[in-house]
């Protein structure tokens, strides 16, 4: 099953790749846990786009008065949810202040349970 990791992390324009998170991605592509993922630009660089009465509404980033963003993504293949969390918690965004969301995939075609 696919999960989607969002990395939840403190708004830093200058923010780059740290060894860390470099030996965290090499491990996890090498095994094939990792399908993808990227760093994501600060919320100044963001735009929400919105249809409303047929009109199409693009606003400006950032959108809440929260100090943390989604800092990146990464997309991982586990069996289960115990082992996308334990992918998770191995993630370096998960340390020191920060927060990896796991949030599972709705397989394609399927119907939501009752």
């Amino acid at each position: 099953m696919r999960y989607l990791l969002l990395v939840v992390e403190p708004d830093e324009p200058d923010r780059g790749p740290t060894p860390d998170i470099e030996e965290w991605v090499r491990r996890h592509d090498a095994d094939g846990s990792r399908v993808l993922g990227e760093r994501l630009r600060p919320a100044a660089d963001v735009r929400r786009v919105r249809v409303a009465g047929g009109e199409t509404v693009v606003t400006d980033g950032p959108f809440t008065e929260s100090k943390d963003v989604i800092g990146g993504f990464d997309v991982v293949e586990a069996p289960d949810l115990d082992a996308a969390l334990a992918i998770a918690a191995e993630h370096p965004g998960s340390w020191g202040g920060g927060t990896v969301e796991v949030h599972p995939f709705w397989p394609t075609g399927s119907t939501p349970p009752a």
